[in-house]
């Protein structure tokens, strides 16, 4: 239990980082869109594509390599092992980092031109080439503070970088504010530049401090630690090139297919900008509570698989489950309740609002999908979780080419969910293979979703009754918001959703009287 308190803590700690950050990042999404618009959030969502296939050949499977090679280190107890295992890690990264410059810097031009169609993107593709190395090594030294458990040295990071990019991106945004979308896109991506060079720089800093605390120095490390880095890394990264690609390309291909329905360039940008740039990052701001832990199992689980602990694989697999879908079906359910006025509240559009409620009904798989790659990583199994997104990311391709052109946005709606719930059904089969978790399928999932019905009626008539409609929008949505969220809970409990165990599990995790799971 004391593990498990402390996986708890840990998880706590990057909950608090994570909701922090996509907080900032939601609200800065609002800015940046009333700043440049939504044809302006499409061109920059483009650049993005292209910059995240950069930004994957850059780390090249690095951080999962260093979390997973850490973690069989400190199992065997071999301190030098793990300082030459992040050594490794370092050198690869830096590798992979500076050559996924030199390329974006020499195809830059013809990618702007030939395959994204629109030379204002150039600018911002060169200009984010310079980060590809320390975020390179970021990604590496991430790692590494996962499989040590110093979660709140990547939280001070991670705070600071986005910090820094808001701070340098609405200082250049305002330079360049009468000089068109280009310039705007190229403003963004130079406050990108800035925080990932400064990030790194402070992470670099901690991890020397931290290697100064690694115990047993002298203990002898295997010989094959670049070996085992290279067999893990070299697969997850050759897998990630090409689900990337391919994810690169869809996206490239839907402002393509909106036009050749029949919208405008400027029109498919901004229909694009609205679904891509807008309604997804609130979509997945609440996953921020989930991905603090599921990064967090990725380590845990490793020194289960190592230490054939099968039983408390079982358990941690059950555990984070049965939490995932309880609350992605809250989540869902708020979103789908209120998402006209989420629409109006952040962005002033009714549009948005409409697309918020469409794809809230796709969360629990959504999430589901993310806690179960989770743990398959931790297992050895990345592998497999890599061929179901490519799966995924190909699906998406050819649907995106042939029904976009004669159903417009609402194909990509289509594409969305098929490829969504293609990709959790396989994850989700793959680990019940792998796994035995201990629970019910019909209380996991559908008592959680009918609790969730339940309260939004009774949310609809108290207010009704109550009269809950107050002058100001954000006050309105508060008040609605914990009325469902307490009936939700109220209901989840009548019905045992939530059992006597679970709330001695979790008492017990911050008791004194610790006892082994």
């Amino acid at each position: 239990m004391k593990l498990v308190k402390q996986f708890i803590i840990n998880g706590l700690i990057l909950t608090v980082t994570s909701v922090t950050m996509r907080l900032m990042t939601v609200f800065f999404n609002v800015y940046i869109t009333d700043k440049i618009g939504a044809a302006g959030v499409g061109l920059f969502t483009l650049v993005m594509s292209v910059y995240s296939f950069a930004v994957t050949f850059a780390t090249s499977g690095v951080s999962l390599s260093a979390t997973r090679l850490v973690s069989q280190e400190i199992v065997r107890g071999s301190g030098r092992g793990v300082v030459i295992a992040m050594r490794r890690c370092i050198i690869y990264a830096l590798i992979f980092g500076v050559s996924a410059m030199v390329l974006l810097l020499i195809f830059a031009e013809p990618v702007a031109c030939r395959w994204l169609g629109d030379v204002r993107t150039l600018k911002s593709l060169k200009i984010l080439s310079f980060s590809l190395p320390p975020l390179s090594v970021s990604a590496a030294l991430s790692g590494y503070f996962s499989a040590v458990r110093r979660v709140v040295k990547n939280a001070v990071t991670n705070i600071l970088e986005q910090f820094i990019r808001i701070f340098f991106t609405a200082m250049l945004l305002v330079l360049v504010s009468d000089k068109g979308i280009e310039s705007a896109s190229a403003a963004i991506v130079t406050g990108i530049v800035l925080s990932e060079t400064l990030a790194f720089i402070v992470s670099f800093i901690l991890y020397l401090l931290d290697k100064k605390h690694i115990r047993d120095l002298t203990a002898p490390a295997k010989s094959d630690i670049t070996a085992r880095l290279i067999k893990m890394a070299v697969p997850i990264a050759v897998s990630s090139y090409i689900r990337s690609a391919l994810v690169t390309l869809e996206h490239i291909l839907i402002p393509k297919g909106l036009i050749k329905n029949g919208a405008t360039s400027e029109q498919a940008l901004s229909s694009y900008g609205v679904i891509s740039g807008m309604v997804f990052p609130v979509i997945f701001f609440p996953m921020a509570f989930l991905t603090a832990f599921t990064g967090l199992l990725v380590p845990e689980v490793t020194r289960y698989k190592e230490t054939e602990s099968t039983g408390s694989i079982e358990y941690v697999t059950g555990r984070i489950m049965k939490i995932t879908i309880v609350f992605s079906v809250a989540v869902a359910g708020v979103f789908a309740y209120y998402s006209d006025t989420l629409g109006m509240l952040l962005y002033d559009s009714a549009e948005a609002g409409k697309y918020i409620r469409i794809f809230a009904y796709l969360i629990p798989v959504m999430y589901i999908d993310n806690t179960t790659d989770a743990i398959l990583k931790g297992l050895g199994e990345q592998f497999a979780s890599m061929r179901y997104n490519i799966i995924d990311a190909l699906v998406s391709v050819i649907l995106v080419f042939f029904l976009l052109p004669p159903f417009g946005i609402k194909g990509y709606v289509i594409v969305v969910y098929v490829c969504e719930i293609l990709n959790a059904a396989l994850s989700v089969i793959k680990l019940f293979r792998c796994v035995k978790p201990k629970f019910r399928v019909f209380s996991l999932i559908f008592l959680p979703t009918l609790c969730m019905i339940g309260a939004a009626c009774l949310t609809k008539l108290t207010t009704k009754m109550l009269n809950v409609n107050y002058d100001m929008m954000i006050l309105t949505l508060s008040v609605g918001f914990a009325v469902l969220i307490v009936f939700y809970i109220l209901l989840l409990r009548c019905f045992g959703c939530i059992s006597d165990d679970d709330k001695r599990w979790f008492l017990q995790i911050f008791s004194k009287k610790r006892k082994k799971i």
